[in-house]
């Protein structure tokens, strides 16, 4: 496939991210999520074609959020990457784009659904290609804990009470299902990294003074031993593990 057509697609996605009014989904987490998909595909020993794929899936993985100016945190998960893989396939039909890249882009987007993306992935996916998906769920899921997407949070926590119980509610979703939830090995390591560096930022001093503010002493510090306790674990499960990247302390 001609590679300038798939630079159009990507392009279109960038100028529909810049749209986004979801400020947990909008166009810096995408970037960080290409950036992830590309690490782990060459990491894992992905061919050219492969890599193509991943990184057109990524770019369009959170188009749908674009659709309205106040996306639901509650309903959006579970539509959100089937209407992006619809938006991808019908602009891919716009452009005249056609052939398996693309086809596989849309296929893993539809395959990392909540509720029906392993039954997808079972009939879209060549076993081959599986791993694309893997890498794309893991890829998106390490951004959780993104620092500057956290900060972002912060501002709707005051805010809203329903992102006050969001927040609550993604810390104890990625304390505790995380591990089971990543697939591939590189990520685990890469979850090592992020949650070492979230660790050290949250209990710098204004970080956990604004936590203990919103959502109580006990809570933050029963979360913190919980992160290190997993943290521990999974630096176990990953033995003998690589050094972990020196924390950088924010201002």
């Amino acid at each position: 496939m001609n590679s300038s057509k798939i630079d159009q697609l990507t392009r279109r996605a960038e100028e529909r991210m810049t749209l986004s009014r979801d400020q947990l989904h909008d166009l810096s987490h995408v970037r960080r999520v290409v950036q992830s998909v590309e690490t782990f595909a060459v990491a894992l020993g992905c061919d050219e074609r492969q890599r193509e794929a991943l990184r057109l899936a990524a770019w369009w993985h959170d188009v749908s959020r674009t659709l309205s100016r106040r996306p639901s945190i509650i309903f959006m998960p579970f539509f959100d990457d089937i209407l992006s893989a619809l938006f991808l396939w019908r602009e891919s039909i716009r452009c005249g784009v056609f052939g398996s890249v693309v086809g596989t882009a849309t296929r893993m987007i539809f395959c990392k659904s909540i509720g029906t993306g392993k039954i997808l992935t079972k009939i879209l996916m060549r076993k081959k290609n599986r791993i694309l998906t893997d890498i794309l769920q893991d890829a998106d899921m390490l951004d959780v804990l993104n620092i500057e997407r956290t900060k972002n949070m912060y501002a709707l926590v005051e805010a809203s009470r329903m992102y006050h119980f969001s927040y609550k509610l993604m810390i104890w979703w990625f304390l505790s299902l995380q591990k089971l939830q990543l697939k591939t090995t590189i990520a685990k390591k890469q979850l090592a990294i992020v949650l070492h560096e979230f660790l050290a930022w949250i209990q710098e001093r204004d970080m956990l003074l604004w936590h203990i503010d919103h959502f109580g002493r006990t809570w933050v510090e029963k979360n913190i031993a919980r992160a290190k306790i997993f943290l521990h674990q999974l630096q176990s499960f990953l033995e003998p593990s690589p050094p972990l990247m020196q924390s950088h302390t924010l201002s």
